[in-house]
């Protein structure tokens, strides 16, 4: 079968970007770099913080920290709170870190509607990341089969997935942003573990609190479009492929493909035998089907149509 090199080169490159999509998406999905805050301690008041045991949830967000998908870590060297009795439901995770809040805290029945919006949505950041990972192992084995096995829907199969990878990708940092906005914006209640929301951190430290995005959130982006470029890859590729099988066939039956007579089994209207010049080859089974029929310089004369001179004249 003739091999398209179009088709060859567009999933050799979706192949080979195929472990770079599934590097950043884990780095991005694993690592705590989402979202930093960088505090600047030195111009706070001391009268906003301090590390006793009352003022433990006031002391994490006076503090310069970076949040994950999991763990919101504070890599300082003055947080003297880790060394302070722990609330049971958010013990330390590696020495410097607490689990990002996932399950709905006891004591929150009272809260707003968008206290609980936000961890929905930080759920759902979570969950469409998984199935955007599964979506592209999926979409980079079909890539591997193609790389055997020439077929369009295999190459279709792959495109797919990787594009419903690339979907779920851009879900889950909608999600994201979504969550992001509602702590920043609305929420005014106190979390029992975590403690304040930025509307009640204070205008000195609101002040003094510089928020960015990390390295993993850019990861993310950068292995959605990652994910977006391979699965076009692939659909391309597929799009040779079919063009391949389309010209094999037509070099094997090239009567099914090519045949220049059109064979019609519909009678010739009465008193209007058809020409035997068409079709123009007279091959089996044409030839058996207008064998009957008279020859061209045979057929019976029409009549003339005659018509009078008018009877009034322009002139």
């Amino acid at each position: 079968m003739a091999r398209s090199t179009c088709a060859t080169v567009c999933f050799v490159v979706a192949t080979i970007l195929g472990p770079a999509v599934l590097v950043f998406l884990a780095i991005s999905f694993s690592t705590d770099h989402w979202i930093d805050f960088t505090v600047n301690r030195s111009k706070l008041n001391t009268r906003t913080y301090t590390d006793d045991a009352q003022k433990l949830q006031i002391a994490k967000w006076t503090h310069t920290r970076n949040r994950g998908i999991f763990r919101e870590c504070y890599p300082g060297n003055d947080t003297k709170f880790f060394e302070l009795p722990q609330h049971p439901d958010d013990p330390i995770i590696d020495g410097y870190c607490y689990y990002v809040e996932l399950a709905i805290p006891k004591g929150t029945d009272g809260f707003s509607t968008e206290y609980f919006s936000r961890l929905h949505l930080t759920r759902c950041h979570l969950a469409f990341y998984v199935v955007a990972l599964f979506f592209f192992v999926l979409a980079y084995l079909f890539g591997l089969v193609l790389c055997c096995r020439r077929l369009t829907w295999v190459a279709n199969t792959a495109g797919f997935f990787a594009y419903l990878a690339g979907f779920s990708t851009a879900a889950a940092i909608a999600f994201f942003h979504g969550a992001e906005y509602l702590e920043r914006n609305k929420i005014t209640n106190t979390d029992p573990i975590k403690g304040e929301f930025y509307l009640n951190w204070g205008t000195d430290v609101q002040n003094y609190t510089d928020r960015s995005y990390g390295y993993s959130y850019i990861l993310g982006w950068v292995g959605m479009v990652l994910a977006a470029i391979t699965a076009t890859f692939y659909c391309i590729a597929g799009c040779y492929i079919s063009g391949e099988r389309y010209e094999e066939l037509e070099k094997t039956h090239p009567l099914e493909y090519m045949d220049r007579t059109y064979h019609v089994m519909a009678p010739p209207m009465t008193g209007y035998p058809m020409e035997r010049g068409y079709p123009m080859v007279l091959e089996a089974p044409h030839m058996d089907y207008y064998a009957n029929y008279p020859r061209y310089e045979d057929r019976r004369v029409l009549p003339a149509i005659s018509y009078p001179e008018p009877s009034y004249s322009w002139s």
